[in-house]
Order: structure tokens, then sequence, then C-alpha cells
């Protein structure tokens, strides 16, 4: 009686593990966010957690949202919320079924600018607070003098020599930027906030690279983690060499056959230093052209 007693209970703790680790995997479809580009004055965002860290979303399973504790009652995946997050789940804690397993592609929505917007080479403009004037462009395969150590390349695609020199369609175009601090406070900037866009014949434009993979200087007053930030007074600039690495057209076409058709034109295109006021569309923003063309 004993033996049998101990069966029947391995059999169920065996049984409960297998059910928790299906919910663990059905919980897990988002995963964590990767990080958000700063908006130049407070330094890089930080993207919102997925199912598993469950402390992305705002609020109370009441209202909707995780609290961060992970727990039904916090609203994450599971909740009891009326309007929480994550799908919603049978009495046996599993994901309810759906009508469908497909996923959801959504289209990118295509920003315009204004041509007032889109300066010269000379002009310097601002956003935030802070105003970025480009003082240098230099634009070629070769890494240079420059210092090696400061080099991170994060793109699995991007092959250099042991010099530092590009291999392949791809090219750096390395800025050299005066930054300053037009407000009456201190502010920590990120020297990363600005993309390299391209315009189209309607104006339309398109994130080009966001890819920084080189600092002249490094910020020492922060923490190893904000090497990319620098911290300006009032009225105080700071002048610094920021490197991108520039994919080239042809690898482009491949990826995005529909680039030709919403460029208006099949490659060369300029390419233009974008101060951004804000990620999620052109308002406010400026295009800096840097006279030079992607190939």
């Amino acid at each position: 009686m004993k033996r049998r007693w101990i069966k029947t209970m391995a059999a169920a703790l065996v049984m409960t593990l297998l059910s928790g680790c299906a919910d663990t995997a059905s919980s897990k479809p988002g995963g964590t966010a990767a990080a958000a580009w700063g908006d130049g004055v407070s330094g890089a965002g930080t993207g919102g957690a997925g199912a598993e860290d469950a402390g992305a979303g705002a609020g109370t399973g009441e209202t909707g949202g995780g609290s961060g504790d992970g727990t039904a009652d916090s609203g994450a995946p599971g909740g009891r919320g009326p309007e929480g997050g994550g799908q919603a789940r049978t009495e046996a804690g599993k994901p309810a079924a759906t009508d469908t397993d497909a996923l959801e592609v959504y289209e990118a929505e295509e920003l315009f600018t204004r041509q007032e917007n889109i300066l010269s080479l000379s002009d310097s403009a601002a956003a935030w607070g802070i105003s970025y004037k480009i003082e240098k462009v230099e634009y070629t395969e070769s890494f240079g003098d420059r210092n090696l150590e400061h080099l991170q390349n994060y793109m699995p695609d991007v092959e250099t020599d042991s010099q530092g020199n590009l291999l392949g369609d791809f090219k750096y175009l390395f800025l050299t930027i005066t930054f300053t601090n037009t407000t009456d406070e201190f502010r920590e900037i990120n020297r990363n906030a600005g993309g390299i866009s391209v315009i189209g014949a309607s104006l339309n434009t398109l994130d080009w690279s966001n890819d920084v993979v080189y600092y002249d200087l490094y910020w020492e007053e922060g923490g190893p983690q904000d090497f990319h930030h620098w911290g300006l007074e009032p009225g105080e600039s700071v002048t610094s060499e920021v490197g991108w690495v520039i994919e080239g057209c042809g690898r482009m076409t491949g990826a995005d056959d529909t680039l030709a058709e919403r460029m208006g034109a099949v490659g060369s295109y300029e390419l233009y230093y974008h101060v951004k006021q804000f990620d999620s569309d052109n308002e406010g923003s400026f295009f800096i052209d840097l006279g030079v063309k992607v190939e």
C-alpha cells in the first residue's frame, strides 16, 4: 500500500512539472524587447519586457498590464484583469484556442519630411535642447589610424580585417559632430541619437543605418555602459567623431525588393544625418545633407 501511494504521488508530481513547463513555454511569445533608441537627452531607452519578465505593463490586473511581480493577479499573461495583457486562458491555465495560428504582419508606415526641413551641411539643427553641427564627413572602407579598441561591431554580417578595414558591401561613415547644450540645465546626451537616412522623390524618409560602431572619445564620468553618452553643462559643447556602418544598395535592395519603387529611383541615394525630435514621426526633425551617396 505504501509503495502504491509513493508511485501515485510521483506520477502526480511529474504531471505537475509537465503542466508547468507547458505553461512556461506558452507564456513567452515576446521575450525581452531590444533596446530602443534614445531621445538625445536622457540616454538610450529600454524596450518593453516580454511575458517572461512580466514587468512591462503599467497598472494592475484590474486595469490591464503587469505590475511586475509575474503573478496571476498582476495582469501578466494569464492574469484575471478584464483588460489585462496576454492571451485568454482556459480554467486549466493553458492558452485558449484561437481561430488561426497565422501571425499578423504589419507594414511600417512611411514617414515624410518637408523641403524646409532638409538642411545643407553648413547648417546646424537642434532637438530636445541639443544642437548638432556636422564639422567633417568621411565615407570610406578604411578604418584609418583610429583607435581599434573603440571599434564595437555588433553586426553579424559585417567583417573587417585585422586593421578594422571593412570587407564586402559596407562602408564607414565617420561624422565629426559638435554637440551643444542650449538649455539652462545639465543634460546627459546620447551621441548615437541621430540616425542616417535617405529621402525619396516624394520626400518620404527611410532609416538607412542606426548602427553606431565607433566613438573617438568615451565619457568616463558615467558607468561602463555609458560610453556613448556625454554630460554637458548649460551652454557647454563637445566635438566628437562618431562612426556608422553603411550597407550598400545591393544588399538593401536584395532584402527589400520594394526599395526602388518607394524611393522613386534605383540607387544611388543621398545620405542625411537625421536630427530626431521623435522616433515615431518626423515632426520637428531635420535632415542634414552629408554630400555623399550610398551606391
